[in-house]
């Protein structure tokens, strides 16, 4: 009890001490407690605003008004930087957006002016494609084809060429040819004669002929007629219009068809002489090649330089092909470089497979008035042809007994 008593009275005597030291201070310490929420809470209100404060978007809007100062700036630094801030705008404002597309385009077309740089690569792409265009008119490869100035002062001016003729691949012997020709350096006429003879005549008596007519210029012949007579049957024809770009070929009582013609366009046997007339380097690469039946765009190629051996001796010669571009036929021409460029030799194939082939047995020639050197080049000019040439077969008086 006296413990207890002792405690109580201490406990008295602690609180009326409290109660004398704090005084009235001692009571608002409940007011306190519930004042410190009310600006806990406020100051918690005042801090979202700025999170969400729209002067910011307001400072980027100005932003996007720097680039045209930017824009402003590019012409004079002409760099790549200058196209960069005029992209950036043009999401953005709407309206602002129609005005600096036809800026960046100003500047893009500047830039290539002034050497540009890599944002105007589209530019320089225009400028590479428009040179073509002015390089296409000039399409006419044929009707502007380039010929050398014709040596036909150098073109034997009159002669004469006797050919064997074998058909088929074995070579057999079915008839000759005489091929002459004369020109004045103005007009040319030749003729080309084909006979069947020995056992083929037997069989078959053929005789044919063809004569090509026309005159000589700057780019060699230009054939005005050609025609084919055929013993038993209608002559052929065709006549060549030049003024009119046209032919017209006439079969017996056949109506007569026209045909389109170009300069350089020749008949099947005017085409021996002007190869070896023109030169190789002034052929053009296609050409028409016209016959009693048909005109057909032949294809020409230099096959190149060959030794021939003939009947009437070992030439040096000049392989030419001229190739219908169907396929239909092919012709190869052997021009002997030393006399004159003539045809020496001249094979004929047909998509049927018939082949005939006609090789020199005899040759002379004329040389043209003055002549100095021949057609055909520095390999023509080897031997100077003052003369009349004359070459024939050499044969074999034994060959007979063993036949």
């Amino acid at each position: 009890m006296i413990n207890r008593s002792g405690l109580a009275a201490l406990g008295l005597s602690l609180v009326a001490h409290a109660v004398l030291l704090g005084g009235g201070a001692w009571r608002p310490v409940p007011a306190v407690v519930p004042e410190l929420p009310e600006p806990f809470i406020q100051a918690r209100l005042i801090v979202p605003p700025p999170e969400a404060e729209v002067p910011v978007k307001a400072a980027e809007a100005p932003v996007a008004e720097l680039p045209p100062a930017g824009a402003a700036e590019a012409p004079a630094l002409k760099a790549a930087p200058a196209p960069r801030p005029v992209r950036k705008p043009r999401p953005k404002p709407a309206s602002a957006a129609l005005a600096p597309p036809a800026e960046p385009v100003q500047v893009a077309l500047a830039a290539p002016a002034a050497g540009g740089g890599q944002p105007a690569s589209d530019a320089p792409a225009a400028a590479v494609l428009a040179p073509p265009m002015p390089q296409a008119p000039p399409i006419d490869p044929m009707a502007g084809a380039a010929f050398d100035v014709a040596d036909a002062d150098g073109w034997p001016r009159e002669g004469a060429i006797v050919y064997r003729v074998m058909m088929g691949d074995k070579g057999f012997e079915v008839g000759q040819a005489s091929h002459s020709w004369s020109h004045d350096t103005r007009r040319y006429d030749m003729r080309v004669e084909l006979k069947t003879t020995g056992v083929a005549a037997l069989m078959r008596s053929f005789h044919y002929v063809q004569r090509s007519e026309g005159e000589v210029g700057e780019r060699g012949l230009r054939p005005l007629r050609f025609t084919v007579e055929q013993r038993g049957r209608a002559s052929d024809a065709v006549e060549f219009d030049w003024s009119a770009g046209k032919a017209i070929i006439r079969r017996g009582s056949r109506a007569p068809r026209a045909v389109h013609i170009l300069p350089g366009d020749q008949d099947v046997l005017s085409l021996w002489h002007q190869v070896g007339i023109v030169g190789t380097n002034g052929l053009p690469a296609t050409l028409t090649v016209l016959t009693n039946k048909t005109a057909k765009p032949a294809l020409l190629e230099v096959v190149g330089p060959e030794g021939l051996r003939l009947p009437i001796g070992r030439l040096d010669t000049v392989r030419l092909r001229a190739q219908a571009e169907d396929g239909s036929l092919s012709i190869d021409i052997w021009l002997a470089s030393r006399y004159g460029m003539l045809p020496v030799r001249i094979r004929i194939a047909d998509d049927d497979g018939e082949v005939l082939d006609q090789q020199a047995i005899q040759l002379r020639l004329t040389p043209a008035a003055g002549a100095g050197g021949l057609a055909g080049g520095e390999a023509a000019g080897e031997i100077m042809l003052a003369e009349r040439v004359e070459l024939k077969e050499e044969t074999d008086p034994m060959a007979d007994l063993y036949r």
